[in-house]
C-alpha cells in the first residue's frame, strides 16, 4: 500500500516515516525537510525531532524500530529513510520502506548500509 502522509509529491519515504511516527510512536510531525537526508543532517534544527529522537552515528548497532537515514547519491539528491526491522550484518539491514521514485508502496526489503548517515532512535524505546 502507498502511504502519502502529507498528500504532496506522491508516496515518498518521508511519508512512511511520518506515518510511523504518528501511528506507531505517537509522536507529532517532526518538522519540514526538503529530503530524507535532512532528518539526520538538520537534526539540531528540528526541535520536535530532538525531543523524541536521539541521533546515533552509523557505527551504532541498530535495533528493530530505529530509523535509518541515508545521504544523497548521484541519482538521488534527497537521500532515503526507512524503519529498521533487523540488522543482518554490518553492511545490510532488513527495513520497512517506501521508495518515492518507484511509487510502489511500502514494503520490506534488504538495504545496504553504504552511504548511511546514521540512525534516529525513539527516546521512548
Amino acid at each position: 500500500k502507498q502511504v502519502d502522509f502529507d498528500g504532496a509529491f506522491g508516496a515518498q519515504c518521508v511519508d512512511l516515516f511520518r506515518q510511523y511516527c504518528k501511528d506507531v510512536l505517537g509522536t507529532p510531525h517532526t518538522g519540514s525537510v526538503d529530503g530524507a537526508k535532512e532528518l539526520y543532517e538538520r537534526y539540531a534544527e528540528l526541535p520536535v525531532e530532538k525531543k523524541y529522537f536521539t541521533r546515533l552515528t552509523k557505527k551504532a548497532v541498530p535495533e528493530c524500530g530505529y530509523v535509518a537515514v541515508w545521504g544523497s547519491t548521484s541519482t538521488n539528491k534527497y537521500g532515503h529513510v526507512a524503519i529498521v526491522v533487523h540488522r543482518i550484518n554490518a553492511s545490510s539491514l532488513l527495513v520497512f520502506e517506501q521508495n518515492g521514485f518507484a511509487q510502489d508502496g511500502a514494503k520490506f526489503t534488504v538495504r545496504s548500509t553504504e552511504n548511511l548517515l546514521g540512525y534516529l532512535k525513539y527516546k521512548g524505546v
